[in-house]
């Protein structure tokens, strides 16, 4: 299944939206991107082992830099006895202790590079999926770099600046849930973009965006694997008349095959999967080829560590080391998921790594008792960037009204916390739901290799064989 050409005229619609407009309205993110595109286009065509020389001296850069300019990672390589220009082989690199999230949480004042004023940096946050997002810091140069890896994943999918982008999508910081009619103006006109929130999804929610999928007629779907997948279900059952787009991109938490397939059969078009992070931007995206995910060299550098009681022994746990990140490098660190790399290459013909498939960082998806189905992803930022107090955060559905909530205290936590989350989780649930609260010294990782967010044990609305690769 191929992804449908663009129309002649749509390329000066690209170029004047890469050249000008997102530069123009956006700076802080594409300042420069035409360009930036264009040097990295130019990598993808260099052989493997010309990629991962590129790449290895950017790992060696990046360690010098933090030697140099990070107080923390000074400390850290003393007490570790490492000295980075002794560093000559990814090997040596065991050397140096993983970053965690309890480091960026208790650390971040002194890991980021006095290179930069702490003014400079612009704030992010990591992820929340079952963790507590922690703030991180970026240089804003990096920013522009990494949006313009994004475009060239983006491109392998035939998704290009300008084009009209249809997201279906739970990250609430990326968009405001009440906007201005300036704000919509501005979406929906200049941008060319609607988004569609996925916390709550019935009938009537999905009708409606049925309707607006329809008004915006877009090139591309850009949405969470789960809310997408239950979308095209009700497109498959309510026989009514929709648009299809000329390609779909999922990212954010593993696609599962059963939602590839009702996908790509409902909206009749390819689907391509991306892999990322908060902390790192996107890291690796699914080629023309489909045969996996292929890990930029430009942005990540990435080691697969072997773990113990897991049911595949080829699962492995990712380390990233951020190769563009010069405000606050983040070395070796521990981004709690789960992948299978392939070693074999792509006949795309591109020199760069390929990830099989991510297993970890998932959400089951709530059915409640009226019928209204709640994605789990869609709740990960949410439900826990409120509660600071609270180090993880584990929600399980063991009936249609009854739901446990593990937590692990953080450093600062305080009774308030609970309170705090039971009203956060109120706004996205039916009131009269019961809860039960369960402090708990950790939240561990499942012999499938997945670090769930949310488990429901109500039997899931999925095919038997999907419930099966969910278990």
């Amino acid at each position: 299944m191929r992804v449908r050409p663009h129309r002649f005229y749509d390329n000066y619609i690209h170029w004047g939206y890469t050249n000008f407009v997102l530069p123009w309205t956006e700076s802080y993110s594409y300042q420069g991107l035409g360009r930036r595109m264009e040097l990295l286009v130019e990598e993808e065509r260099l052989s493997p082992k010309a990629a991962f020389e590129r790449q290895w001296n950017r790992v060696l850069k990046m360690l010098a830099h933090a030697a140099e300019t990070s107080p923390f990672y000074q400390k850290r390589f003393a007490e570790a006895g490492v000295r980075v220009e002794r560093i000559q082989s990814p090997e040596d690199l065991k050397a140096i202790p993983p970053l965690t999230r309890d480091d960026l949480r208790t650390n971040l004042e002194e890991i980021y590079s006095r290179k930069f004023r702490r003014e400079d940096l612009m704030e992010a946050a990591t992820g929340g999926t079952t963790d507590t997002p922690v703030p991180i810091l970026r240089s804003p140069e990096s920013l522009r770099w990494k949006s313009a890896v994004q475009w060239c994943l983006n491109a392998w999918a035939g998704m290009r600046p300008g084009d009209k982008v249809f997201y279906l999508w739970g990250a609430r910081q990326d968009y405001s849930e009440n906007p201005s009619w300036k704000w919509r103006l501005y979406d929906r006109h200049l941008m060319r973009r609607v988004y569609a929130p996925t916390s709550l999804f019935n009938e009537e929610v999905l009708e409606t965006y049925r309707v607006m999928m329809n008004d915006l007629r877009p090139r591309i779907v850009y949405a969470y694997p789960t809310p997408l997948a239950l979308f095209c279900e009700y497109l498959q059952k309510s026989k009514r008349e929709f648009h299809h787009p000329a390609s779909v991109i999922c990212t954010a938490e593993p696609l599962l095959p059963a939602q590839r397939r009702i996908i790509e059969e409902v909206l009749e078009c390819p689907l391509f999967e991306h892999y990322g992070s908060r902390e790192f931007s996107m890291i690796a995206g699914e080629c023309e080829a489909h045969a996996g995910m292929h890990v930029n060299p430009c942005s990540a550098f990435l080691e697969y560590l072997p773990l113990e009681g897991l049911e595949d022994p080829d699962l492995r746990e990712v380390l990233v080391t951020d190769l563009m990140n010069d405000g606050m490098p983040l070395i070796r660190y521990r981004a709690n998921d789960c992948v299978i790399p392939e070693s074999t290459s792509c006949s795309c013909g591109r020199g760069f790594p390929l990830i099989q498939r991510v297993v970890g960082r998932t959400a089951d998806l709530f059915v409640l008792a009226n019928g209204d189905k709640v994605p789990g992803v869609s709740l990960t930022n949410r439900v826990l960037k409120v509660c600071p107090g609270l180090k993880k955060v584990q929600i399980v559905q063991q009936s249609l009204d009854r739901f446990l909530i593990r937590y692990v205290p953080g450093p600062g936590y305080a009774t308030g916390d609970i309170d705090m989350l039971r009203v956060n989780l109120r706004r996205f649930l039916p009131e009269d739901l019961n809860w039960a609260f369960e402090e708990v010294a950790e939240i561990p990782r499942e012999r499938s290799g997945k670090t769930r967010f949310c488990i429901s044990l109500v039997k899931s609305p999925l095919a038997p064989e999907e419930a099966k690769v969910q278990s």
